[in-house]
């Protein structure tokens, strides 16, 4: 008879233990991802410089950016830190074109107004750094001072995967009608290849990425 008591015991804690442990699997799956990723493709336009030679306006070609966002929870999903790397490999335009990428390095964060299901709109701040660099022989990179301010929606088809509509201006600050792109070698000769057209420097841009959160 003990023999059956201890056994039916002992079946019952087993019982408790694997209810005690799904319950704290359920529990744990109902929580929200702490970090998200989103690789993100779109475009960016705007821009312009000077011509050093005779003043004239040399547009910036909107091209295709590559972008990666990466966001961690503040205190809550509502409340994220945002870290941005954004890559554009374009044209300026003129007589002879210049080839040049623009990079960003940014930091900030962002609202998510989750209480709008399934779609989710939101709202940030950034600043950091771009980085110009030409392609040409002698030519020196810039990195200035610059900020972005972008809203969007995400949309989560799982609590892990969804996507992410993004539209976004970054402004970057540049000295007044300093020059720009200007030979350091000189074995290839001196000067400056263009000329800020005023003290800032403004691109928009718009795409959509997909968010892996985890």
């Amino acid at each position: 008879m003990s023999r059956r008591v201890s056994s039916v015991l002992s079946a019952v804690g087993v019982c408790i233990g694997l209810s005690l442990a799904s319950t704290a699997l359920a529990a744990e799956s109902q929580k929200p991802p702490n970090f998200e990723i989103t690789p993100y493709v779109g475009q960016l336009t705007g821009g312009e410089f000077k011509d050093t030679t005779d003043g004239s306006d040399r547009d910036v070609d909107g091209d295709t950016d590559f972008k990666l966002f990466f966001n961690i929870n503040a205190d809550s999903p509502e409340r994220q830190y945002e870290v941005i790397y954004a890559n554009q490999s374009t044209q300026v335009q003129g007589a002879v074109p210049l080839d040049l990428d623009i990079r960003y390095l940014h930091v900030g964060g962002i609202v998510n107004f989750t209480d709008v299901q399934p779609v989710i709109p939101y709202f940030g701040i950034t600043i950091g750094a771009t980085k110009f660099s030409p392609d040409g022989p002698g030519l020196d990179d810039e990195t200035k001072f610059s900020a972005s301010v972008g809203t969007g929606l995400k949309y989560k088809f799982t609590r892990n995967i969804g996507l992410r509509f993004d539209v976004r201006a970054f402004v970057t600050l540049l000295d007044t009608d300093g020059s720009f792109f200007c030979v350091s070698n000189p074995s290839t000769g001196s000067g400056c290849a263009i000329a800020a057209s005023g003290d800032t420097f403004i691109q928009y841009g718009a795409g959509l990425g997909l968010i892996a959160a985890f």
